[in-house]
C-alpha cells in the first residue's frame, strides 16, 4: 500500500512537502463478505452468513459474541474445517417484526493478543408486508350491454 500526504511548514523556500509512506498490509482474517446486510419484507426469514478465515500467520479462536444492541438481530457462531481450511460461519438473522432500518455491532472476542476484537456491522433494512392493491376493474357505462 502506498498513500501520499502533503505537510504545509512555515519554511519560505519549502512551504508544502509530499511524502510518500508505503509498506505492506497483512491480513488478519478472511471475511466474506466484511459485513451483513440484512433486506427483505417483514415476517420472512432474513439471514446472512459471514465466513471468518483465520491467516495462517495469525491463528486465533473466537471466544465469545455479542451485539452491541442486539434488539434487531439474533446470531450464532459455528466452526468450520474444509480442504485444510479451519474457521468460522457467522449467521446474522434479523429480528425485527415492522419496518424500518436499523444498524448494529457484532462484537467477536477472539484470543489473539494481535487483535483481541473483530467487529462486524451490521445494516437491516426491513420492508413493509402491506396488501398489493388488488387490480383495476372496469366499469360499464349506462350504455354497455
Amino acid at each position: 500500500m502506498k498513500k501520499h500526504i502533503e505537510v504545509f511548514t512555515n519554511d519560505a523556500t519549502n512551504p508544502r512537502i509530499r511524502l510518500a509512506i508505503s509498506g505492506s498490509v497483512l491480513s488478519f482474517a478472511k471475511m466474506e463478505p466484511r459485513y451483513a446486510r440484512l433486506v427483505g419484507p417483514a415476517g420472512t426469514d432474513i439471514k446472512r452468513a459471514i465466513t471468518i478465515t483465520p491467516e495462517k500467520a495469525y491463528p486465533f479462536k473466537i471466544l465469545r459474541a455479542k451485539a452491541r444492541n442486539g434488539k434487531d438481530i439474533a446470531f450464532e457462531v459455528k466452526t468450520f474445517s474444509k480442504a485444510g481450511s479451519e474457521g468460522y460461519v457467522l449467521t446474522i438473522e434479523n429480528k425485527k417484526t415492522v419496518a424500518g432500518r436499523y444498524a448494529d455491532t457484532v462484537v467477536l472476542t477472539t484470543d489473539s493478543q494481535i487483535k483481541p476484537t473483530i467487529t462486524i456491522p451490521v445494516y437491516g433494512q426491513i420492508i413493509s408486508t402491506a396488501p398489493q392493491p388488488a387490480p383495476a376493474t372496469t366499469k360499464k357505462s349506462a350504455g354497455d350491454g
